[in-house]
C-alpha cells in the first residue's frame, strides 16, 4: 500500500524507518523506501488485505489522477470482519459511491467475482485492466484482434466487434462475463469493455471469442468514474 495516517497527513513514506499503523486492520506498518521501487508502507504481520498484489509505476501513476482521500479506502464488512482496500473510492454528494479497481496482474474468475459481490453492495464499480506483455501473451493478442473489426451503433456509442487473436480465449469471456463496468488500458489507450453489466445483448449474441469495446479517452474514463 503506498498511502497512510503519518499524523495528520496521509502520504507515502519518506525514509527507512518509518511507522505507523493501518486505517483498515490498526495493525503495524513500516516503510520501504526501494532504490528502484516506489515507496510503500508493509503490514509488519501481514497485509489485513487478502486481495492485494504488489505495485509498481502503473497503480501509483493511476491513483495519483484521483483525490488524495478516495486513495486506498478501507472496507469492511461488519457482519462477517471481512477486510478489503478499494484502489480507488469515490463518495459524491447526493450519489451512490464509486469503487475503481486497478489490476495489472492476473485475477481468476473467483476472485473477480467475490470483488464485484463486494465492492457493488457499497455503489458502483469499474474496473480499469492493465493489459502489458511483461508476463503472458494478452497484450499481443489484444493487438492482433484489431485486424478483424466491424463497427456498429449501440447505447448512443460506436463499438468496434473483433475477435480475439489465439487459441486460449479464457481471458477475454472472463471479463466479458463481468457484472460490472470494465475498461482495458494498453500503451496509453483506454478502451470500454461490452460486459454483461450494461451491454447484455451485445455479449449474448457474441460467440466465443467475439466481443466489442470502444475507446474513450483519460478525461471520458475519469468523468464516467465521477471525478
Amino acid at each position: 500500500m503506498f498511502y497512510a495516517w503519518i499524523g495528520n497527513v496521509y502520504r507515502q513514506p519518506i525514509a527507512t524507518g518509518e511507522r505507523t499503523v493501518c486505517n483498515c486492520c490498526a495493525g503495524e506498518l513500516l516503510a520501504v523506501v526501494p532504490q528502484d521501487n516506489k515507496a510503500h508502507w508493509r503490514h509488519k504481520a501481514g497485509d489485513c488485505d487478502p486481495w492485494s498484489e504488489p505495485e509498481g509505476e502503473w497503480h501509483l501513476a493511476w491513483k495519483e489522477k484521483f483525490p488524495l482521500h478516495s486513495r486506498e479506502v478501507p472496507m469492511i464488512d461488519h457482519a462477517t470482519q471481512e477486510r478489503h482496500r478499494a484502489d480507488v473510492f469515490l463518495q459524491l454528494p447526493g450519489c451512490v459511491g464509486t469503487t475503481v479497481e486497478l489490476q495489472h496482474s492476473a485475477i481468476s474468475e473467483k476472485e473477480r467475482d467475490a470483488r464485484e459481490v463486494f465492492y457493488s453492495a457499497r455503489g458502483r464499480m469499474f474496473w480499469l485492466i492493465h493489459i502489458h506483455s511483461e508476463t503472458n501473451f494478452n497484450a499481443i493478442s489484444f493487438r492482433c484482434s484489431f485486424s478483424r473489426e466491424s463497427p456498429f451503433e449501440y447505447g448512443g456509442s460506436t463499438f468496434y466487434s473483433m475477435s480475439w487473436y489465439g487459441r486460449s480465449k479464457q481471458f477475454i469471456e472472463k471479463w466479458k462475463r463481468s457484472r460490472t463496468y470494465v475498461y482495458f488500458n494498453i500503451e496509453g489507450h483506454i478502451f470500454y469493455l461490452a460486459t454483461m453489466s450494461a451491454c447484455t445483448p451485445v455479449v449474448q449474441a457474441q460467440k466465443k471469442g467475439e466481443f466489442a469495446l470502444y475507446h474513450v479517452t483519460e478525461q471520458q474514463f475519469l468523468r464516467s468514474v465521477g471525478v
